[in-house]
């Protein structure tokens, strides 16, 4: 299965009353023509959620059930995956809900680390969704920064509510918390010229910024590399000090330019683990841009490389 015929994957976070469950079904409703399957799951061993989606067959959606989805992980999660490929070959795109107070890192983290799952599945993006008229008051504040720290892409909800200097305002916090990601806003669950297969996440990075204070402890690193890099050398040093601060970096990405190669390869990973994708364009530039996500305080970038 190769990269355009593998099942392309959304991972959807927010906090609790976000507008996740309304997102989604703005998307189903937008593209009727994918094939979606959805992962959900909530607390408790009643179901609501899966009532409240609209535009998927019930016999592919699959439920987790009894806890947060990165607490059931280590098998259900991975197990329905593989189910899901096997059942339902046709699948084209996944949606994957997180509960509003999950770390998405465990969800993500087997896309890039699962061998059978990298050959069946392409991780496109992480969506956070925040709301807006909620956001300053919401109690554990720690869990929405780290989701916005993995996401590729914020959409700002319940924008329909608010008064457009409120908004220009809202936006500028935001992105002065996370600057490295577009953001966008939702009204009624609906983005205005969003595409969901565009690709600007993977082949290109926003304006870089250098060290970088986000909020609290969170920071951002850009390192880059003016000369090309030697790909058994990097992708080494690389893996092992992901693993060493695995706890520390929350998200990294970037684009890479090795020796002898063609294209340029796109990076992404979180949590330790990590995936390198050929990308779209030619390698026609010798520079290399690496750009870490976390707590990096006592990270030391001089033994990276």
């Amino acid at each position: 299965m190769n990269r355009q015929n593998k099942i392309a994957v959304t991972v959807i976070t927010g906090f609790l009353g976000s507008g996740k469950t309304t997102y989604i079904n703005h998307l189903l409703k937008s593209y009727p023509e994918t094939q979606f399957a959805l992962v959900e799951n909530e607390f408790g061993a009643v179901s609501v959620d899966t009532q409240l989606i609209k535009g998927v067959d019930a016999s592919r959606l699959f439920e987790l059930k009894n806890g947060c989805i990165c607490c059931t992980i280590t098998n259900e999660y991975e197990g329905i995956l593989d189910e899901l490929v096997e059942r339902f070959p046709h699948v084209e795109h996944l949606l994957i809900e997180t509960t509003g107070i999950a770390d998405p890192v465990p969800v993500i983290r087997p896309f890039f680390r699962d061998g059978n799952l990298k050959k069946l599945y392409c991780f496109e993006r992480c969506v956070c969704l925040v709301d807006a008229l909620h956001f300053e008051k919401q109690p554990e504040k720690e869990i929405s920064l780290r989701q916005l720290s993995i996401a590729d892409e914020v959409l700002i909800t319940k924008s329909e509510l608010l008064s457009e200097n409120f908004k220009i305002r809202f936006k500028e916090n935001i992105q002065k918390i996370i600057p490295l990601i577009p953001v966008n806003f939702a009204d009624f669950g609906s983005v205005q010229e969003y595409d969901l297969f565009s690709s600007h996440t993977k082949n290109e990075l926003p304006e870089l910024y250098n060290s970088l204070h986000l909020h609290s402890e969170i920071k951002t690193k850009t390192l880059t590399f003016r000369q090309p890099l030697q790909k058994d050398d990097f992708t080494r040093k690389l893996e092992y000090n992901l693993d060493v601060y695995k706890n520390e970096i929350y998200r990294v990405k970037g684009i890479l330019n090795f020796e002898n190669e063609l294209y340029e390869t796109i990076l992404q990973g979180v949590g330790g683990s990590f995936e390198l994708v050929e990308g779209e364009k030619l390698n026609s530039a010798q520079e290399s841009v690496l750009i870490l996500i976390g707590r990096l305080q006592n990270v030391q970038f001089d033994l990276f490389f």
